[in-house]
Order: C-alpha cells, then structure tokens, then sequence
C-alpha cells in the first residue's frame, strides 16, 4: 500500500464528543515487529563467513580477525558511543591455535568508526604493541584485582564526561554445577589514551572502582547489594546513568537504577526503581527493594518474583528522534519446549526508562528465522550443516547446538525509513563460536490516547508522538459510511511531538460528533 494513504491503526479514529480530558502524559509511538525482518546481514569475528564456507563460497569477513589480531572466535560484542567511535567488548576469546596461543578465555575491546548499519563492520582490536606484528596479541580487559576467566566478562561500558567505565562481572566457577552461583559486578576505569600507549601497564589502563552488585548466595539479609546488577546495560540521561540489570545469569528479569552521573564512580545517590504508581516512578535506595521494569514471561505464566525469568544479556538504547527506549534481551527459555518455542532475541521499547515497557516481542528465534542449521548449528539435522565449529572448551563441534544469545543493539545504526524502525545488533551464536550483526525492522504507528483530546466550544485538539522525519495529514468525517475529507495542511514537528487543531473552519464548524483519522502525508 502507499504510504502516503497507509491508515497508521483503527485504534486512531475515534468520535469527538464533549468532555473530554486533557492529556497528563504523552506516549510515544507503537512499534510492531515486522514478520520475517530479522536478518543475519554478515559474520563480525573470524577470516571468512561459515554459512558461506559450509556451501562451498568463500566469503571473506570485513575485519578479518584472525588475520589482524590472532582472534578466531569470541562472544558478546556490547558497544557505546565514545567520542565520535564505537567501542566494542567482547568475551571469552580464543585464537587460530590454542597450543600454541592460548588466552585462557581472556576478553578483547575494539573500536570501529562504521555509521551505517548496511555497510560492513570494521573492528580494530586494541593490541598490547602500536604497530601489529608477528607474535603481537590483543589487549585484554585485566582490571587489578579481578580474575576475568571462563565466564568472567566486560559486559557493557559507557563513555561520560568523567572517563570510560566498564562493568566486567567476574566471581565464576567453572568447577560449580552453575558457574555463575558466586558472580558479582565490578565498575572499572578505561584509560583510553593509554591503551594507545607503548610499555603501558595493563592495570594502569584498566582501574578497579567498586563493587556494583553481587548475588545473594553471597550476602546476609541487611547487605545492600542484592544482585541485580550482575549483567548491565547503561545509557545517560540528562544527569543520571541509567542502568538496566540482571541478575544471576539466564535466572531472572530486568531491574533499572539511577545513577549520578556526577557520582558514577563512587555511586553514591543510586536510586533503584520499586514500582510505578499512577504512571509515575518509585525509587529507594535499597537495591533489595528492587521490582523488575520488564518480565521475561513469554507465555503469561506466574507473576514475579515465581515467573522464572531467564534473561541473559541486555542492550538499552534512546536513539534521538524516535521518542522511545528501546530494549533487546535474550530469553524466554523457561517455557521452550518442543512445542512451543519461545527461546531467542526480544524486543520491548517504552516511552521513559521506567516505563511502562511494551509487551516484549519475539524478534528471533533460531527455528522459526532461518537460523538453525543456516548460520547456527543444529546437531539434529539428518545430514551436517558444515556449521561445527569453531568451538571454545572441551565440547563437541559436532554434537553441541548453537544458540543466539547476547542481542547488542549498535544505537548510531539505528534509522527510520518512512513509517518503518530499523534497528540493528550484533548478536552471538556459540556454536560456531563467533559474532554476526543483524537488522530487525518495526512497523511505527503513532499512538493517541483519547485522553490526549481536549474539546472546547472553539476547538479540538490532541497530539501524538512519532520519529520527527515523517509528516501527518488529518481526514474527518461526520459519518463513518460517508466517505472522508483531508485537511491539506501537513502536520510536522521538530521534537517528536505533533499537534492538531481544529477549530471547524477546514471542517465543517464542531456542532456535531466528528471522525478522525491519521495518515501519513506524500
């Protein structure tokens, strides 16, 4: 259909009656995933593309890895803005050959100056010489103090007017049934400027600041740090950091707190949402008194804290222009079964960090998106996808499944194109073991709440919220079988929040009800 008649939801025509309130809040635009949108667009780690190799091409990678930086596979890939690049973290890393170069599961960062999401991505890793040579190895986040092992990674990082900070969680034990029992979050300093340096300390590059939570298996009841902050998204707003947690890993839901920027390193003054009442948020300084903004609870089950949450890596971003959050999880593990396959990428968005956030929406599941057995292995195929491997640890390549995990959102690819949301993330797929980007798109449909609509005996108005790239045009109609008449003007705006007002002149005076509808404009 043109988009210049696409009729943007049923739910915007509605009758202008007397009595109406005035709006006390405005939301932002819906968004609805796109049936069959998500895509693997290219592979990020490794020399060449395994879905390629497996049917006989041989398609090179845009970053090359192996051959530049000695890294053959990895996972993660969180990314934030740092002064006009990306910075990316990256997880437990193996080389071409661990006999010989082995990293003990340690983890790299790189940085790329890409700013569009459909070009390929070029990493350049951080590396412990200026100039790469024969034998050369990355730089590995090693704060002081903290074992960064198997499972111990950087997990999300920002860039602030008072430094680079990273959030590495550490505290794994490999030995341990769930490795993650004894996991606690650190915040570490970036000495940006001295990783470019020569005979640079590495615990001079990266400093310990404090601890940012830790699980409850480790705590007494009165300790203030309950757990919820193991696995982190951050992102500014005006003068706070926003930071959006999970606890133990894959073992429950999404929490958010407050953060001075100001006081970021010492956090003091952290705040950790316990609620919203009428809409507005509730805050206390106890991390204990926690509630989650978003639930992973795919199939409606028990409300928190028995719905069994399973969320594993977050990605929070505030793309300007577009007037929404948005946020990309893995999980929805709890309830997968052979019939009911909800694990894989959700996607939520909401019009202020605490929400409300939206329903989440499944956006990828290997299954159901042309994962498995395409660029996921999938070990229960009659015949070998050619995708077994690279693997790290002591597992099969042959045997063990893929899996998608780690849906990190690259903020700056993020576009809107008409009245249709891009956005695009890298995400992890375990077996082979190695990183892809891929794009989702969503259909944006403006959202008015009647209770925006204020009717006098001289005017109509209400507003809506939308990306400030498109443009409206209002239709009346005083009744629904009669046809509709369209105001010529065009309704823009510069901040994401349009207006409209009618005060009968262009409509046929406001004796008698009327209809509206929305629609975008040529």
């Amino acid at each position: 259909m043109h988009r210049s008649k696409l009729l943007l939801r049923l739910a915007l025509l509605f009758a202008v009656i007397a009595g109406c309130a005035q709006v006390i809040a405005q939301t932002g635009p819906g968004l609805t995933w796109i049936t069959n949108s998500s895509v693997k667009l290219e592979q990020v780690i490794g020399d060449y593309d395994y879905e390629a190799y497996a049917q006989g091409i041989y398609l090179p990678t845009a970053s090359q890895t192996v051959t530049r930086f000695n890294i053959l596979g990895n996972g993660l890939g969180y990314s934030f803005e740092d002064n006009g690049k990306l910075i990316f973290l990256f997880g437990d890393t193996i080389s071409q050959n661990t006999s010989t170069m082995n990293y003990h599961a340690a983890d790299p960062l790189a940085w790329s100056t890409n700013v569009d999401g459909e070009t390929p991505l070029l990493l350049n890793f951080f590396t412990n010489t200026p100039i790469p040579a024969t034998g050369f190895t990355p730089l590995f986040v090693q704060p002081a103090g903290i074992k960064m092992g198997p499972d111990d990674v950087p997990n999300s990082g920002i860039s602030l007017s008072n430094g680079i900070f990273l959030v590495c969680n550490t505290g794994s034990d490999t030995s341990l049934a769930d490795p993650q029992t004894n996991d606690f979050s650190e915040l570490v300093t970036f000495n940006e400027n001295l990783a470019f340096s020569t005979n640079t300390i590495v615990t001079d590059i990266f400093v310990t600041n404090r601890v940012v939570s830790m699980l409850s298996t480790n705590l007494d009841a009165n300790s203030p740090l309950q757990g919820h902050f193991i696995i982190v998204s951050m992102h500014e707003s005006g003068t706070n950091v926003m930071m959006f947690g999970a606890g133990e890993y894959r073992a429950g839901d999404i929490f958010l707190c407050m953060i001075p920027t100001a006081n970021f390193v010492t956090g003091e003054g952290t705040l950790y949402f316990a609620g919203l009442t009428n809409g507005q948020p509730i805050w206390s300084n106890a991390e204990s008194n926690c509630v989650p903004v978003v639930q992973d609870n795919p199939t409606n089950g028990p409300p928190w804290p028995s719905d069994n949450g399973t969320v594993g890596n977050i990605s929070v971003t505030c793309p300007p222009g577009l007037g929404q959050w948005l946020m990309t999880y893995d999980g929805g593990r709890a309830a997968d079964t052979a019939k009911n396959r909800t694990t894989g990428v959700y996607f939520c968005y909401a019009a202020q960090p605490w929400g409300p956030w939206s329903k989440p929406q499944l956006i990828f599941n290997k299954y159901r998106d042309d994962g498995a057995g395409v660029f996921i292995h999938d070990p229960s195929l009659a015949t070998n996808d050619g995708l077994d491997g690279p693997v790290i640890g002591d597992i099969s390549p042959t045997a063990t499944a893929g899996g998608d995990f780690a849906p990190i959102m690259i903020e700056r690819f993020t576009r809107v194109s008409d009245s249709t949301l891009y956005i695009y993330y890298t995400m992890s797929t375990w077996n082979p073991y190695t990183v892809v980007k891929m794009r989702s798109a969503f259909t944006i449909v403006p959202v008015i709440d009647p209770a925006t609509m204020v009717k006098t005996k001289t005017n109509v108005t209400f507003s809506w919220a939308a990306p400030t790239n498109e443009s409206y045009q209002m239709g009346y109609s005083s009744n629904l079988l009669s046809g509709w008449t369209t105001l010529t003007n065009l309704i823009t705006s510069t901040n994401g929040t349009f207006n409209f007002t009618d005060d009968g002149t262009m409509s046929g005076g406001l004796g008698n009800a009327k209809f509206y509808r929305l629609q975008t404009a040529n």
